[in-house]
């Protein structure tokens, strides 16, 4: 009813004429807003005359969506289809399709994923309480978020993870009920079934076997000779295996949730704005009612309005806007001097992530990835680690054919292993109540010693397979590799790292004795891969120094049942004790599932766009 009437009072071209309301035909509509919450005059008086004394009018919509990365596209889209105004607010650049950059649009990752342009430029994170200071953690801040700078991996998880969720609290939610939407978003390009979607906007191809390298069909052998065999479709039945990479890809190009969501059509849209390189500083109440959002850019600060506000802008920044925002543990706000809208003590815990390890070695050039295809992680397998207390399929590993966009990786081939069900979780606190200075992250790895050991069986498992009489005749001289700071500065996309690196190529290449000097005091700290399997303490050591993640941070602000205290949202997503809120995006998954969580978070969003559409029309 309320955008019934909102409709009916602006005109077509309805930004020029929301600007142009006076106070006195602003102030009917807010009241009509906050019907809802008591006492509609005295909101709506209170919020025209600060906007009057301010000099600012305010933008009225009827959805407000925080964030747009691969939930945001989502949003955006579903909610607009209907001719609802809505709002899309991003931190980052935006990726109209006219002008995508190359470095995005291209099918292998490795320039996007290191291009500073398309990430926060401060944030850190604990990953292992040892002392160290924290670390840059690599989050996307452009448009797509995530799905236009990662590796474009399309991988469901386990059914048993939603039925999981389901189980736990997050009603709705199991495998039968979230299967119609993974289906809704996809296109398969290659499979038809009750499994697959072939009209959804994302297209999911896979790399085709015959474009292998030699490196990774050696990989293939010795997996077989292990036990572990091939599976054609990764989102067939779930089970151990090898199989082709899926990918959100098309033509050998990336296929954002950007692209696929935000196409030129739904830009078009009268009643979709979108809004790039803005901040959001916090959310907006009258007392304790929702109004909307305040932000900053290039312009200077904003308030926009909405009855409806979505938050999608990932498990780091979701809880921080909250918290922000008044929303949150007590005592932490108290301790920020953040007046209490609403205490909700799981908001910031639980976040979890996927931590792994590497190996690299060096490939002969024969068996190195050819410069014509696209994707440079060409297998994914999973397995089982038997561990007690860890469900089957809980380990996965990564066979890289090509390891960085420079000279130097494209000679290396890894194999990357990660705790597939992880058990490890940490915190998101703020550090002050500035929407410019960001949180303290706390990843906590390993914390739960069933990662901790897993890991460390993940990295013997990848020296097994190392030793394979076929796979050892292709990977040279392999080592333990690490994402360290060094690794950082040398994958920056930039012409002295790419003279750099072609130096290092050129002398790997020229004497194999040169080369395993190289790796052993310029490429590693010093160790081998041989001197961690042998003495426990050193692998320890080495993998808790070493661990990364996978970028997939999740299960910050949980969905789950009223009855649960740590729960931040119930199953639609609804923030407890605030109307008109709701998160959307991998922060509330209950824990983060056995899979790449892109199209996972994709799937969160349809699920509650259409809890929101259908909770609409049905009044």
């Amino acid at each position: 009813m309320i955008r019934k009437r909102l409709s009916a009072r602006f005109s077509p071209n309805w930004r020029t004429a929301c600007l142009q309301q006076s106070s006195e035909t602003l102030r009917p509509l807010l009241q009509e807003l906050y019907i809802p919450f008591g006492r509609p005059e005295r909101h709506a008086a209170a919020v025209v005359g600060a906007y009057v004394r301010m000099g600012v009018l305010a933008l009225v919509f009827d959805y407000i969506v925080v964030g747009g990365g691969s939930s945001g596209c989502v949003m955006a889209n579903r909610l607009s289809a209907d001719g609802s105004r809505v709002l899309l607010i991003e931190a980052g650049p935006d990726t109209p399709p006219e002008s995508i950059p190359d470095d995005i649009l291209d099918g292998n990752p490795t320039r996007a994923y290191f291009n500073p342009d398309y990430q926060w430029p401060s944030l850190d994170a604990t990953m292992v309480r040892d002392g160290r200071k924290p670390v840059h953690y690599e989050q996307a801040r452009v448009m797509g978020g995530g799905s236009s700078i990662n590796a474009q991996v399309a991988n469901r998880g386990a059914p048993e993870d939603y039925d999981g969720w389901s189980s736990s609290g997050a009603t709705g939610w199991g495998w039968e009920e979230v299967l119609p939407y993974f289906r809704r978003l996809e296109c398969d390009l290659d499979f038809e079934g009750e499994l697959h979607g072939n009209h959804g906007p994302l297209p999911i191809r896979r790399v085709r076997r015959s474009d292998w390298s030699g490196f990774i069909r050696a990989v293939a052998t010795a997996y077989e000779d292990a036990g572990i065999h091939f599976s054609p479709d990764f989102n067939g039945p779930f089970c151990d295996g090898y199989s082709v990479v899926p990918l959100t890809n098309r033509n050998g190009h990336r296929v954002s949730a950007a692209m696929a969501y935000l196409s030129e059509s739904v830009r078009s849209r009268p009643n979709l704005r979108i809004l790039p390189k803005t901040m959001v500083v916090r959310l907006t109440f009258s007392g304790c009612a929702l109004t909307g959002v305040e932000t900053e850019n290039n312009t200077g600060r904003q308030c926009y309005r909405a009855s409806t506000v979505i938050l999608c802008a990932g498990a780091i920044h979701s809880p921080s806007i909250l918290i922000r925002s008044g929303i949150g543990p007590a005592d932490q706000l108290r301790k920020l001097g953040i007046p209490i809208v609403a205490e909700v003590v799981g908001v910031g815990q639980n976040l979890q992530e996927h931590p792994g390890i590497a190996v690299s070695a060096y490939l002969k050039l024969d068996d190195r990835m050819a410069p014509n295809v696209s994707g440079h992680i060409q297998m994914h397998a999973r397995y089982s680690s038997g561990y007690d207390g860890c469900p089957s399929t809980d380990m996965a590993i990564s066979a890289v054919a090509k390891s960085a966009w420079h000279p130097l990786g494209m000679r290396l081939g890894s194999l990357y292993s990660w705790v597939n069900r992880s058990y490890s979780t940490g915190t998101i606190v703020l550090k002050c109540r500035s929407h410019a200075i960001e949180p303290q992250v706390d990843f906590n790895w390993l914390s739960d010693k069933r990662d901790a050991e897993r890991l460390k069986h993940g990295f013997r498992f990848m020296a097994h397979l190392l030793k394979h009489d076929l796979l050892s005749a292709v990977a040279l001289d392999a080592f333990p590799s690490a994402w360290n700071a060094r690794a950082k500065q040398v994958s920056k996309v930039n012409f002295v790292n790419y003279g750099l690196t072609s130096l290092l190529a050129l002398l790997m290449d020229s004497s194999p004795r040169l080369r395993r000097g190289l790796i052993r005091h310029v490429i590693t700290d010093g160790h081998s891969i041989s001197d961690l399997i042998n003495n426990e303490e050193h692998l320890d050591r080495f993998v808790r120094q070493n661990v990364t993640g996978n970028w997939h941070p999740t299960s910050s602000c949980r969905m789950g049942a009223s009855s649960e205290p740590t729960a931040v949202t119930d199953p639609s997503g609804r923030v407890r004790g605030v109307r008109g809120l709701r998160v959307a995006d991998a922060s509330i998954m209950p824990f983060c599932p056995r899979a790449n969580t892109n199209i996972p978070t994709i799937m969160v969003a349809e699920k509650i766009a259409d809890a929101i559409l259908k909770e609409n029309r049905n009044g």
